[in-house]
Parts: structure tokens; C-alpha cells; sequence
């Protein structure tokens, strides 16, 4: 059997010992466990999952973008969540015999690639991993419940602001211009993630433009005052009494 529980893995002293990226890394550069991990390099446009297709396994982005959606009965897409260095793609489907959305890459992307039989065994023999996937799954799940919340009370135009500031959150790039953002900024894709209409998101995406918090440069969007569009937010959450809970654990996320 191999050894999963080597001393560099249970170091409570080491400052990574709870960075599930460092545990993976561990196993994938040691030689006993190397073959459990591979490391894949995708282009844009491949898919790392796609719905309705087997599952065979997960991805753990080392870097690069993606995005994870799925196809709804009138064959529009549904942006569920975007993905970045530290996250995990295809988790939510360990137990499925499909994947239930798909991931494509928007960039270059370098992942880990554990298949399904391995992933079972390195979650059986190794308490440490298996307590780093179930956080990394609960802190995903809490995100999504809590984004839902958000959105069920959140009217259009708040809606689309905060996806705007998700997707600088995750996908962003800071220049002399702003916060720059050149994935996920079609209207389409906009609106779908702030689950709002098309013709909503232009609406109030041109009033932003109007209004110098926001510019548009072909297919960027450039975010010029991050700190208003915090504010508006929560202008909003304080003006409806919105639980104190939520502001203190979402909108916080935005303000780095």
C-alpha cells in the first residue's frame, strides 16, 4: 500500500500543512504518489467537463480562467461560477455518473487531473486531503447558497453590479485604467451570471458607463470605481435590512 501519511503531510507545525494546494503538490512531486496526479496544460475553448459526459475525474487549477455552466431546456447557457488558481472544477459530480455542467477554459490553463479511482483512494488513505477537498467543497457550497440569497433579493441593477465586481474579483487584472476585464464581458454572459435579461444588462450597463463608474474598450469592461459600486451595494443591503451576516461574509470579498 502506499504511503500517503509521510511526515511533510502531517506537520502540524508547517506553515502550508492546511494549503490543500501544498498537500496536492506534495503528492504529485513525490515518487511513491506521482502516478495518482498528473498535470494537464488545456488551450482556450477545451473543455475540462462537460455535462452529461461521464465523469472521470477532477481539476485543480494551478493557473489560467475558467468558466462553469451548464445548458438550460430553452439551449441557452447558465453561468454558474468562475474558476481561478485554487479552485476546484468537477467536484460537486464525485458521487454522479455524469457531470451535471460543463468547464471551458477562457485562456491557457494548467491543472492537476486526479481520475475519479484515484481520487477515492487518495480521499480513503489520507485523513488530512479528505478534510482539505470537504472544506474546499462546504466553502463552495456556502458561496453558492449565500450568492442565491443575494440574487433572490437583489433587484436588476444590483444584480448586475455585483457580477460585475465577481468577475474583476476573479478574472480582473489592475491597470492605470482600473480594474480591467477582458473574460466574461458579452452582455449575454453578463446577464446570465447576474441572472438578469439581456436587454436589463445593457440597459444598466450603459448607465454605469454614463454615470464614469464602468468604460467599455471593444471586448473589455473596464471597472473605474470599484469603491461606488461597493457602496451602491451596500447602500442597498442597508437601506432593506438585509441580515448583517451577509454583508460581513460577501460583500467584504470584494473590497481587496
Amino acid at each position: 500500500m502506499l504511503n500517503l501519511s509521510y511526515p511533510d503531510l502531517n506537520s502540524v507545525n508547517f506553515k502550508h500543512s492546511r494549503s490543500l494546494n501544498y498537500n496536492l503538490k506534495l503528492l504529485a512531486r513525490n515518487k511513491e504518489t506521482s502516478h495518482l496526479i498528473s498535470i494537464q496544460k488545456l488551450e482556450k475553448g477545451s473543455l475540462l467537463v462537460e455535462e452529461s459526459k461521464p465523469v472521470n475525474g477532477i481539476y485543480f487549477i494551478l493557473e489560467g480562467k475558467v468558466k462553469i455552466f451548464n445548458t438550460e431546456l430553452d439551449q441557452k447557457t447558465k453561468i454558474f461560477r468562475l474558476a481561478s488558481k485554487g479552485d476546484i472544477v468537477g467536484f460537486s459530480s464525485f458521487n454522479a455518473t455524469n457531470y451535471w455542467s460543463s468547464a471551458v477554459a477562457l485562456g491557457d490553463v494548467t491543472a492537476y487531473f486526479i481520475n475519479i479511482k484515484n481520487l477515492k483512494y487518495i480521499l480513503k488513505n489520507n485523513s488530512r486531503l479528505s478534510l482539505l477537498f470537504v472544506n474546499a467543497l462546504v466553502l463552495k457550497l456556502q458561496y453558492f447558497e449565500i450568492r442565491q440569497r443575494y440574487l433572490n433579493l437583489f433587484p436588476a441593477a444590483e444584480r448586475v453590479i455585483e457580477a460585475l465586481l465577481l468577475i474583476g474579483s476573479k478574472f480582473g487584472e489592475i491597470t492605470e485604467k482600473g480594474l480591467e476585464i477582458s473574460d466574461c464581458t458579452t452582455r449575454r454572459e453578463i446577464a446570465s451570471f447576474a441572472n438578469v435579461s439581456t436587454e436589463n444588462a445593457i440597459r444598466i450597463l450603459s448607465a454605469l458607463i454614463s454615470k464614469n463608474y464602468i468604460s467599455a474598450e471593444s471586448k473589455k469592461i473596464i471597472i473605474k470605481n470599484k469603491e461606488e459600486l461597493i457602496n451602491q451595494l451596500k447602500k442597498y443591503c442597508c437601506s432593506h435590512k438585509l441580515p448583517p451576516a451577509l454583508n460581513s461574509c460577501y460583500l467584504d470579498l470584494f473590497i481587496d
